[in-house]
């Protein structure tokens, strides 16, 4: 069995982890914070990156 280290677990070493998994290795996740997608959380000012040049306030109520 193989052991592969990923180093941050952001957006990126997150999706990595997930595809690199298999049956025949284990992976470790090693993250500074003391959650893993923490930085996910503050992206996109809120907005999960969708382009959007209104408020927040705005783009969720035009689209409730």
């Amino acid at each position: 069995m193989d052991t592969i280290a990923i180093i941050g677990a952001g957006p990126s070493g997150i999706m990595a982890a997930l595809t690199t998994k298999t049956k025949d290795n284990r992976v470790i996740l090693i993250e500074k914070n003391k959650v893993i997608g923490q930085k996910l959380s503050i992206t996109g000012s809120g907005r999960c990156n969708i382009t959007n040049l209104d408020s927040k306030e705005d783009f969720f109520c035009q689209n409730s």
